[in-house]
């Protein structure tokens, strides 16, 4: 069970031995399709939240963070809300709410920034401590790829190029980041490095959409870079799991007000509330609301 769960489910670290280059490599087949079960997504819009949960676990695995990574995109077009998170780096979930005023249609080749419309996205990351970081994204660019890579280039200084893939099947996603060069670097080291993140860089945009999808990430990096020495670590298992509990809900319930909660209430004076992410149902007697969701 273990092993088929890590071959459906995965992500993959690889170092270029001769360029200071890092990758990583990510496949979701199982995590997204528990987060797009049983709602009601059109095809363009289970694509845009699959590559957001393949962005995410790709950022959140290539820092030392045992938080939570969240990306949430609000928009003013087909689709408002965009939302997606990592929990200590292998832990996924995401969600999709359309904007129901919208009229126009969502068509499968719609890209990221028609179905989004006029946006706004957020990176947030949440440390353990309490402590966390917010970046903005720029969201002007068409593909969640581009949108991406002028974030690194611009907030993080870092040059980092994205793809991603979604097919009836899975989702696949790899980045490529360029490394700063040795302490003291000569102006030789320099022009090296540069030559060499700009051409590995050229072979990786060769790679077509669909071809993405269709390989591990061996035989990706095998054709494409077949002339360079990478090391390339052992798989890590990703899975699907909320971190909603009866806790979370019951403090959520407590910021209502009592005319908002009387609405709620069903006929008996109960309250039932339903997980957006993961369609787990917490029921409150009318006691347990009277008392304050103390039980």
């Amino acid at each position: 069970m273990f092993v088929e769960l890590l071959y459906n489910d995965q992500l993959r670290r690889f170092h270029f031995v001769r360029a200071p280059v890092r990758g990583m490599w990510v496949r979701l087949d199982r995590v997204w399709s528990d987060a797009i079960h049983g709602r009601p997504y059109p095809d363009a819009a289970k694509r845009l939240l699959g590559e957001m949960m393949a962005t995410i676990v790709l950022i959140a695995n290539n820092i030392k963070h045992d938080g939570g990574v969240t990306l949430h995109a609000v928009g003013d077009g087909s689709i408002k809300t965009a939302f997606a998170e990592c929990q200590g780096q292998d832990a996924l979930r995401g969600i999709i709410r359309l904007n129901e005023d919208d009229p126009q249609a969502i068509r499968d080749d719609m890209n990221f920034n028609e179905l989004i419309g006029k946006s706004r996205m957020a990176l947030t990351m949440q440390f353990k401590t309490g402590e966390s970081y917010q970046g903005l994204v720029n969201t002007d660019h068409e593909t969640l790829e581009q949108n991406m890579e002028h974030y690194f280039e611009n907030s993080e200084q870092l040059s980092t190029t994205f793809a991603l893939n979604t097919d009836e099947e899975a989702v696949t996603g790899c980045f490529l980041q360029r490394l700063p060069s040795a302490d003291l670097a000569s102006d030789l080291v320099l022009a090296h490095d540069e030559a060499e993140w700009l051409r590995l860089v050229s072979l990786f945009r060769t790679i077509r959409p669909g071809e993405l999808g269709s390989k591990d990430a061996e035989e990706m990096l095998l054709d494409l870079f077949p002339n360079d020495s990478i090391r390339l670590d052992h798989p890590k298992a990703l899975r699907f799991e909320c971190s909603c509990d009866r806790d979370r809900c019951s403090n959520a319930l407590k910021t209502i007000s009592s005319d908002e909660l009387r609405e709620l209430a069903d006929e008996n004076g109960g309250i039932q509330v339903t997980c957006e992410f993961c369609g787990t149902l917490y029921e409150y007697q009318a006691g347990d609301v009277t008392a304050g969701f103390s039980n």
